[in-house]
């Protein structure tokens, strides 16, 4: 994917209070781009349910009301992103593994891009992680924005940009471009590197000035700094933090140069603990790469 113009949004809703942060992120997000939604929930069984759901009824193990129950619910969802945002809501109910139905609900709907909700992880968790999420940030053809519990905002008025010294790294900008011109967000433009080198720094500014100059010719607001350090992951959640940002914008799948620390580890680490929502994008690869 070259650009992220968002005409069509993907949230996979679960009724968890994660997945309620991120029904009220993307439905703010396709207002602000004029997008479509499409609610997608995947039927588990009866016991991942609240068993609250089925007090007042005599058929606790019936299907049909679960059905029932979870239609209606996606309904209540549906009215009430069209009354606070006046945005068109799709509504689909499906069964299978929640990640499978995702991939393939952004091809049958051309999805621009899915909203979701994440618990984090933790310990081994943070290896092996098999959370939904984390397996649609991997899978997924179209970038993937994830919004942690409890995040509050659902406005996008703040972007942080991390740039770094691979050649991926500047594929983030238009895929964020088109997002922050339709929210009117400031973009901040976050140099991480871990080199001291005179001769990389000023290579790296004249980078930096080239990317400065396509946000301003877009007419947004930018700002521009630089931070070093060993774990530069903690950096950019640490500067999303300071300036309040309401998205964090990384690449998934390259390995830089930086002690492995991009993804794998880079993005694993930020989809993970970020407070700030997380957008994961997939680098092209050139034909020059895969030679």
């Amino acid at each position: 994917m070259n650009s992220t113009n968002v005409h069509r949004i993907l949230i996979p809703v679960d009724f968890s209070p994660a997945g309620e942060c991120a029904v009220d992120y993307g439905a703010s997000l396709a207002n602000g781009c004029r997008a479509d939604i499409v609610l997608l929930h995947a039927m588990g069984a009866l016991h991942e349910y609240p068993h609250a759901w089925f007090i007042n009824s005599n058929a606790a193990n019936d299907k049909e009301l679960l059905q029932s129950i979870v239609n209606q619910k996606l309904g209540d969802y549906a009215e009430n992103i069209t009354k606070k945002y006046g945005v068109f809501v799709k509504s689909i109910m499906t069964n299978g593994k929640p990640s499978a139905k995702i991939s393939e609900a952004v091809v049958e709907h051309d999805i621009d891009m899915i909203v979701m909700g994440t618990h984090g992880a933790s310990g081994l968790e943070e290896f092996f992680v098999g959370s939904t999420a984390h397996k649609v940030v991997n899978l997924s053809p179209c970038p993937v924005i994830t919004v942690r519990e409890g995040y509050k905002s659902s406005v996008i008025k703040s972007i942080v940009l991390p740039i770094d010294e691979t050649l991926h790294s500047r594929q983030k900008v238009s895929n964020i471009l088109p997002i922050a011109t339709k929210c009117n967000a400031e973009v901040h433009l976050v140099g991480l590197m871990n080199s001291s080198d005179k001769s990389d720094i000023a290579k790296f500014n004249i980078k930096m000035s080239t990317v400065e100059e396509m946000i301003h010719k877009a007419g947004l607001k930018c700002v521009r700094k630089i931070v070093k350090g060993t774990n530069i992951a903690m950096e950019a959640m640490k500067y999303a933090e300071e300036v309040n940002a309401d998205l964090l914008s990384i690449m998934t799948d390259h390995e830089s140069n930086m002690t492995g620390i991009f993804m794998g580890a880079f993005a694993r680490q930020i989809v993970n603990h970020s407070k700030t929502p997380v957008l994961s994008i997939k680098p092209m690869v050139s034909y020059e790469a895969s030679a």
